[in-house]
């Protein structure tokens, strides 16, 4: 609930009681026809691919340590093999090693997750240059376990109907109320084309306007439909 009224609060630009309307949530069982919006109903799918579905699986692993351990040592890879500069790379690997894999780890990933040969091989590389996939073959392990139960019972939980209602928000009529706009990205001889923020997924999107007076003026209707 909690992070519901933060993400209200965020897409709503302090205009509660207006925007809180605009956002409210279906009920439940309303919501079970969203389950077919996902190619599959997998991890990949579910979480993986979905800003709000990473988030709420986070908040559902976060109630066991276990998974609360997996799921930030899958966080904390993804991060460091998608945007860790060269130069910062051995330094944040070692981090990672030191948070969730050396045995006085304060969020150490469960025994059976870890294979010593596996782990060995880590710690070597840890003493030289760090490659960017260091950790792909235990964060594969991790990401199987994670989709195999704890998955299964995160679709049933409340955690899910959660991201169900996100979808429905998603799915609702674009109108003048669904994005936000921020700046102007550039300027054409028809209109502008500005940054948006979806007010429901939070996903940002480039919005072209047009001015429809310049579109008459310049007899462009034909490639404004092309458009």
């Amino acid at each position: 609930k909690q992070w519901y009224q933060r993400r209200v609060a965020i897409t709503a630009g302090g205009r509660s009681r207006k925007w809180k309307s605009l956002m409210k949530f279906a009920e439940s069982e309303e919501v079970q026809i969203y389950r077919k919006e996902f190619p599959e109903l997998n991890y990949e799918n579910v979480v993986q691919m979905s800003p709000i579905g990473r988030l709420l699986f986070t908040d559902f692993c976060n109630q066991t340590e276990e998974l609360k351990c997996c799921n930030k040592f899958l966080n904390d890879v993804d991060n460091y093999e998608k945007m860790a500069p060269e130069e910062q790379r051995l330094s944040l690997a070692q981090k990672i090693y030191a948070e969730c894999l050396c045995d006085e780890a304060d969020c150490k990933l469960p025994d059976h997750l870890l294979d010593k040969e596996k782990l060995k091989e880590v710690e070597d590389k840890l003493l030289g240059e760090s490659p960017r996939y260091i950790y792909s073959v235990i964060a594969g392990a991790v990401r199987d376990f994670l989709s195999g139960d704890p998955f299964t019972q995160y679709m049933e939980s409340k955690f899910f109907i959660r991201q169900l209602q996100w979808k429905q928000l998603e799915k609702k009529p674009i109108g003048k109320h669904t994005f936000r706009h921020y700046r102007v990205l550039g300027k054409g001889g028809f209109g502008e084309v500005c940054a948006t923020q979806s007010r429901a997924s939070g996903k940002m999107y480039a919005e072209k306007k047009l001015n429809k007076k310049r579109v008459k003026k310049k007899k462009g209707e034909m490639m404004a439909l092309n458009e």
